[in-house]
């Protein structure tokens, strides 16, 4: 063998180690555009303490450290966070506001993916209750409804105080923010409001709660491929398995849920002469994607005071649907149309078929929602002064990404040829039958994608 040929077959078994290999880093299993909330209400005698913890996943976070800059320091920054997270919190006793003083704050920045950090601010404030007889509290968080992420109230009294009936559970699910429950992670709470009736206690003042007092921090989850990026010591060799662990990586990433397989497979499956308009697919929804990459970073970076990646992801989710929603129609009635009219006909009659313009429009719509994991290595990058080998890293999961969606879109091609091929022993009269309505199924599947994006839009909160 070879000594070119012996280095290759090395640099791609440490490549494939490096895929294969449990590389754990501490990434936000909510998603790295959250911004979560917790509050506990707590009524403890004659006092009530609201336990306010506000937990953000890495882009958020990386936002938030720029402010702190700008505000010339933890200190200013906190003065001005604090007295926002206070403001958002609305109490009424018996239907009358009640004013709430700050009693402590703790501000955190765990660790999160690709070197960069996420961040956990907690809140204690507190209030005067009645000190005898029954009463109907209110709770309202009125924090951004827009933002992505979880949202939960918890209740409880101690010291005499007692409650009647709440509306709200009396411990966390979550273990207030740090470990969130596999079984949601798909469909985070979204509690803001409590309505309680509580039986007063004594007037002696307890002790208020502890912040940071509980041991725990986010679930360990994997995340390779923001691993690479920080690297501890970048040499040439370091930097080119990097990159050839980044297109493996971005090949696995193209099989995972998503990136517009479905739309490809709407499209392309029952249609004819499809190679060229499979690889165009291909490539416009990784172009798409990557592209979309690099616009949320510099929103990030630059735009963040106008509008944030947390808050443009549902749009982009909404829009994304729509586009693939109208898409699946123009299909569906193409394609019916076909069917009535046969094959040749439509030959003959080109414009009954999606044009160019609509295919790139399916890749867009495919590819419209960036990779997170993507835009944490440009972040991390940029935090790390790597910017080179960031977006190196980029393309080249984007490289591995497109390899993929074209193959899986070139089999895909392919579907009339096999169906042309089914066993003879089938009728004739049903084979046609099946390759005639194949199509019109295939694009069915499309709208109905598209109706998912945009129900899943629609439905998130706010």
């Amino acid at each position: 063998m070879s000594p070119v040929r012996r280095w290759l077959v090395a640099a791609l078994g440490t490549a494939a180690l490096l895929v294969l290999l449990p590389l754990t880093v501490l990434a936000h299993p909510l998603g790295n555009f959250t911004v979560n909330h917790y509050t506990e209400l707590d009524l403890s005698g004659a006092r009530l303490h609201l336990h306010r913890v506000v937990d953000m996943a890495e882009i958020p976070t990386f936002q938030e450290r720029r402010r702190i800059a700008d505000a010339g320091g933890e200190a200013a920054y906190l003065d001005r966070r604090v007295a926002a997270e206070v403001g958002d919190l609305h109490v009424d006793v018996d239907g009358r506001g009640v004013p709430l003083r700050v009693d402590r704050h703790l501000l955190r920045f765990p660790p999160g993916a690709g070197g960069l950090q996420t961040l956990r601010l907690e809140v204690l404030v507190s209030a005067d209750l009645p000190s005898s007889g029954a009463h109907d509290l209110g709770f309202e968080d009125i924090a951004d409804p827009t933002l992505i992420g979880w949202r939960e109230v918890t209740a409880r009294a101690d010291h005499g105080t007692h409650l009647v009936t709440s509306d709200v559970p009396g411990r966390s699910v979550s273990d207030e923010l740090r470990r969130y429950p596999d079984d949601l992670l798909s469909n985070p709470l979204h509690t803001a409001t409590a309505r309680l009736r509580f039986v007063a206690g004594s007037s002696t003042v307890a002790a208020p709660p502890t912040l940071g007092g509980a041991a725990g921090g986010l679930r360990v989850v994997t995340d390779r491929y923001t691993t690479l990026v920080s690297a501890p010591h970048l040499t040439l060799g370091v930097v080119a398995l990097a990159l050839l662990a980044a297109v493996a990586l971005g090949a696995a990433h193209a099989l995972s849920p998503g990136h517009g397989k479905a739309i490809m497979a709407g499209y392309l499956v029952g249609t004819q002469r499809t190679r060229r308009h499979a690889i165009i697919l291909g490539l416009t929804i990784t172009l798409t994607h990557t592209v979309g990459v690099f616009v949320l970073g510099l929103i990030t970076l630059y735009a963040a005071a106008v509008v944030t990646p947390e808050r443009l992801y549902p749009w982009l989710t909404l829009i994304s649907g729509l586009l693939v929603l109208v898409l699946g129609l123009v299909l569906v009635i193409a394609r019916v149309r076909r069917a009535l009219h046969g094959a040749d006909h439509d030959h003959h009659h080109h414009h009954q078929a999606l044009r160019r313009r609509g295919l790139v429009a399916l890749g867009i719509s495919g590819g419209l929602l960036p990779c997170p994991s993507a835009l944490i290595v440009m972040l991390a990058a940029i935090s790390l002064h790597r910017v080179a080998f960031g977006l190196g890293l980029i393309v080249a999961f984007s490289v591995g990404l497109a390899g993929v969606l074209v193959g899986i879109g070139l089999l895909l091609a392919g579907g009339t040829a096999l169906m042309r091929r089914i066993p003879r022993v089938a009728a004739a009269a049903a084979r046609s039958r099946i390759v005639r309505l194949l199509p019109i199924g295939s694009a069915v599947l499309i709208t109905v994608v598209g109706l998912g994006l945009t129900m899943q839009a629609v439905a998130a909160p706010g």
